[in-house]
């Protein structure tokens, strides 16, 4: 018999290792906790883009377990941390639903049969065309109908242009549809590059010699080339030496005749600037995209494990609590049948351990649990977080503000009982080995 209870011990402890390590393992591998600390309660259910789980109704799926709670806390902050790791991520995921929104609309105003406001603009057009005559509000009626009609009529080609921008397809998720746009973007940018090199190469042939004009009027003039942020600034220089009196007439007209030469090079000089400004910070940026994203899906899967190994945890506790009350009552009721002459002693424990629950439970009844009672999400240094409307961030499972509680009152109590027990428990286990040891030293 004892072999048998060696042999279920074991089972369990090893079966205890083995989850805690599983837990630990898991754990280690979970984003860091100053990532996750000052995240919202547990709503909704999200999927893997942070979205919320919408059900036939198109209704937000509410979190029923605290798997689910655990797993959608960490998506939803997983997806948070991708935005701000990846600075690009957010503006690229607006620009995508801007454009997707748009065509939509406009899908939906072309297939609309009876757009009545499109004809009544074209019947109050061909009202106030045929006058001969208009008041000044009629012709600002004239030109509001004509806006709407001409902005109708253009329709197609605006979706043709919008549908040119999609770079992605419906099946693709949130993340790649964001990467396909960007690495789009990087592509017109460098495009964008390519082109100003050319047009400044094109307009060569005209500026080269429009320069020197103006290097040699400015030793004329005594002056000196202006610049900015260490270019050359010939824009500049030119207005400067357009007011210069050392300048005669006929240097001046040949002066004037390179004007728009010199502002048009001037110009493409910006635009490319700009164009390898955007280039330069794509070319860190999408890496960065990239990375952001990937390490986000690893950081997602970890979390959902750790989900599911604190779900398992708890059950094993569970299962242990419930085979440890058997076991003690199981001994206890054998013993006092096999070892009737300990009456008293197990009459004297059976009385302790009811005296030490009934102790612990008017302890938990007398803090006055109430149905309702609401918990709230706090940062680090214990306030609460507020929401979008400044009220205080709800903590648990459920929907409903009012009601969306971590436990009701009697759960609240159950709870603070098994504390107390625990306390009371600890503390006669501390005084009886107190009184062991004391009595051990005076009987030697």
């Amino acid at each position: 018999m004892k072999k048998l209870h060696r042999i279920v011990f074991l089972i369990l402890a090893l079966i205890s290792v083995g989850l805690m390590a599983w837990a630990i393992v898991v754990g280690m591998q979970a984003p860091d906790s100053d990532k996750i600390a000052d995240i919202v309660g547990m709503a909704y259910q999200y999927d893997e883009n942070g979205e919320e789980m919408l059900d036939e109704n198109e209704s937000p799926i509410p979190v029923v377990s605290t798997t689910q709670g655990i797993e959608s806390m960490g998506v939803a902050t997983i997806n948070q941390m991708r935005k701000s790791d990846a600075t690009i991520y957010g503006t690229t995921l607006e620009k995508i639903k801007n454009i997707e929104s748009k065509i939509a609309e406009i899908e939906e105003q072309l297939a609309s049969s009876d757009n009545k406001a499109v004809k009544d603009a074209e019947a109050k057009v061909a009202e106030l065309s045929a006058k001969r005559r208009l008041t000044a509000e009629e012709k600002k009626e004239l030109e509001k109908n004509k806006k709407i009609v001409e902005d109708f009529n253009n329709l197609p080609k605006t979706l043709d242009e919008l549908k040119a921008k999609v770079v992605w397809t419906a099946e693709m998720t949130e993340s790649e549809k964001v990467i396909a746009m960007a690495e789009a973007e990087f592509k017109g940018v460098q495009e964008a590059v390519a082109k100003a090199n050319e047009a400044l190469n094109a307009k060569k042939g005209e500026y080269e010699p429009a320069v020197a004009l103006i290097e040699n009027l400015t030793k004329v003039a005594n002056t000196k080339i202006a610049e900015v942020e260490g270019r050359a600034d010939y824009v500049a220089t030119f207005d400067e030496l357009t007011g210069s009196k050392a300048l005669n007439a006929a240097q001046k007209r040949e002066l004037a005749g390179v004007k728009n030469v010199i502002a048009d090079y001037q110009k493409l000089l910006n635009d490319r600037k700009v164009a390898i400004d955007n280039e330069t910070a794509f070319e860190s940026n999408l890496p960065m995209l990239k990375e952001a994203i990937a390490q986000a899906e690893l950081d997602q899967h970890s979390i959902k494990e750790l989900g599911k190994v604190i779900s398992y945890n708890i059950y094993w506790v569970y299962f242990l609590l419930v085979f440890a009350v058997v076991f003690v009552v199981v001994g206890f009721i054998l013993n006092f049948f096999q070892n009737s002459g300990n009456l008293v002693v197990t009459i004297v424990a059976a009385v302790t351990v009811v005296a030490v629950v009934l102790a612990a439970y008017y302890i938990g009844k007398s803090h006055e649990w109430l149905d309702g009672t609401v918990l709230y999400v706090t940062n680090s240094v214990g306030q609460p977080i507020l929401d979008a409307a400044g009220e205080p961030i709800p903590f648990g499972l459920g929907t409903d503000p009012e009601t969306r509680t971590v436990f009701s009152a009697t759960e609240n109590t159950i709870a603070d009982v098994s504390i107390w027990i625990t306390y009371l428990a600890c503390a006669g286990a501390l005084l009886a080995a107190l009184y062991s040891s004391l009595r051990g030293i005076f009987k030697s």
